[in-house]
This record gives C-alpha cells, structure tokens and sequence, in this order.
C-alpha cells in the first residue's frame, strides 16, 4: 500500500466525525446529506465499525449517491496517519513531507532519563542534533521514556549515541506490545540507526535494557525525527 499522500481538500471529506469542506466561494457550502447506519465494514476479512476518538460509533455519510467515510477512523483501521492542517485546510496521509523532531511531541520520561539540548549529547561527529533524550542507569531492568504521536505520523526515523557503553545495549521502540524496531548498541559503536513505518501509532515506547549483567550502568542519547 502506498503510504505517501497529501490531499488538498478541494471538495468534501470527514476527519474524525468532523466535517469539513471546502471549494469555490463560499468555502464551506451547506448541504443535505444522511447519516447512513446500514453499510457493514469488513477490513482484511474481519468485521469493523468506524469510531470517533471517544470510542463513539461513527455513520457514513451519503450525498448524491456517493458515501464519505471518516477517514481518521478509516486511516486508524488501516494503519495509516491522519493529520489537518487548519490554516492551509489540508488533510495529510501517511507519510509527511517535513520532519519533525521526537522532542517537539510530548515526551514522558522516567527518573532515569531526561530531554535534553546539551551540546555535550547533542554534538555527534560534528554535527548538531539540536535535541534529544538521555537513557542513564540502564542496566538488565527496562529503562525509557513514551512519545506521544496521536496517529499523525507514519515513519519514525531514530538515532542511537553510547554515551557511556559498558556492554551491548537493546533499545526496543514499540507501540503498546507490539515491537516495531530493535536496535543493538555495543561497546565499539559510534551510531546506530533505524527508519521504519510506524503505522499511525499513537503512543510509541522507547526502551533499553542491557543484555549482559555487568553490575555498572550505561548511558545513551538517543534522537530522531518523524514524519
């Protein structure tokens, strides 16, 4: 499935079960339209029922013989991120022309790591990742931080700095208990990266455990961009 589209809305859709519409003058234009309960949804050969953020039953609409499903309930269902632009009323699929740094989401971290734009982990081989995470007292017990990604985005692209590495480390990134990407840093390592699809994830977790029992504690920085 292609996962790259940006849509000007130039006629008439649903984000959510929100309508939005837009055309000649006037933008928004009224119309008659029904709300209709009988269409039946099957995606991949299970049955499905388009829902609202709140969990609330949503209803295709009909309009001159053509049906408008909510397409972030739709894009949620098929994997795909959903994202409006209100100023330039443009709805957005899948993968984003533009990145956006991991740090610019709220980011939840535990007592063990911190966001950070300390040029002392930013710096990387010369260049300047202007932000970014630091995973301290990793050892054989999880440690991380959440991001919060609300199903806007479709890829994430993520780096990995040892900042002090005392044996192989495994950062996990995953949404709920779905693990999405592993990615092993060891002792002889400058970087590790990794850019996967995330399918319009919600919330994705970022965890590192150490893979070997040393008795000391490692650190790491880690950064990225989603889009």
């Amino acid at each position: 499935m292609k996962k790259k589209f940006i849509i000007a809305l130039s006629s008439f859709t649903l984000l959510g079960g929100m309508a939005i519409g837009a055309g000649a003058a006037p933008i928004l234009e009224k119309i008659t339209a029904n709300l209709n309960w009988g269409i039946n949804y099957n995606i991949s050969g299970k049955a499905w029922s388009p829902v609202d953020q709140n969990g609330k039953k949503l209803a295709a609409i009909t309009y001159n013989s053509t049906t408008y499903l909510p397409v972030r309930s739709v894009g949620e269902a098929l994997g795909v991120a959903v994202d409006y632009n209100g100023s330039s009323q443009t709805l957005m699929l899948g993968e984003k022309s533009d990145r956006t740094p991991i740090t610019s989401e709220k980011i939840v971290t535990e007592y063990s790591s911190y966001v950070t734009k300390d040029k002392q982990f930013t710096v990387q081989q010369g260049k300047d990742y202007l932000s970014g995470v630091v995973i301290k007292e990793i050892n054989s017990a999880d440690k991380g931080f959440n991001i919060s990604t609300e199903g806007k985005y479709q890829k994430l692209e993520v780096s990995v700095f040892p900042v002090d590495v005392k044996t192989d480390i495994s950062v996990r990134i995953l949404d709920g208990d779905v693990l999405l990407k592993e990615i092993i840093i060891g002792t002889s390592d400058k970087i590790q990266t990794a850019s996967f699809d995330i399918g319009a994830a919600k919330k994705l977790t970022v965890e590192a455990e150490t893979l070997n029992i040393t008795g000391s504690e490692s650190s790491i920085f880690v950064t990225g961009n989603l889009n």
